[in-house]
């Protein structure tokens, strides 16, 4: 009896190639999930250094706004969201209500509250003397991700009327 080798190879050359596109398939399928991974987490880097260094700029702006004039601090209503506006035919800086977007992604408020102090000339949470030479500065960064989930960065600081 004689057997057909050749009729036998090609059937096994065939399981072969298909075993070989199926592994080269997983092989693709993998690197391609890894490489879109790694750019969200790139991504997301991104927009939080960004939104890191709107923070500090919005920090140096409220001090550049108080070097002007203290009352462009004081003279504002605790508790209230504000927007920072920078006018670039005066290179001035300034506070509104009306909301703005930063490139397009974030959105940039400042919300100051008043300080209150103790007896020994601590800031307290509650009670004790206002102290109408200092504020607290909360500077948020909001933006959606991808995926549209809202996110946020916060800084809080004080601020105080060092010219009087």
């Amino acid at each position: 009896m004689i057997i057909n080798k050749k009729k036998n190879s090609y059937g096994f050359a065939l399981v072969e190639v298909m075993v070989s596109c199926a592994i080269l398939s997983a092989v693709t399928i993998a690197l391609l999930s890894y490489a879109q991974k790694g750019l969200e987490l790139s991504n997301l880097s991104l927009r939080q250094t960004q939104a890191n260094y709107l923070l500090e700029d919005g920090a140096e702006a409220i001090k550049t706004i108080r070097d002007a004039n203290w009352t462009n601090i004081s003279g504002l209503t605790a508790g209230t969201t504000y927007y920072l506006s920078y006018d670039t035919s005066t290179n001035v800086w300034s506070l509104t209500t009306t909301p703005s977007v930063v490139d397009g992604i974030f959105t940039r408020t400042v919300v100051f509250n008043t300080v209150s102090r103790d007896t020994n000339d601590d800031i307290v949470a509650s009670g004790g003397t206002l102290d109408t030479g200092t504020m607290q500065v909360t500077i948020t960064n909001t933006w959606l991700t991808l995926e549209g989930s809202t996110t946020s960065k916060t800084l809080i600081f004080y601020i105080a009327n060092i010219f009087t």
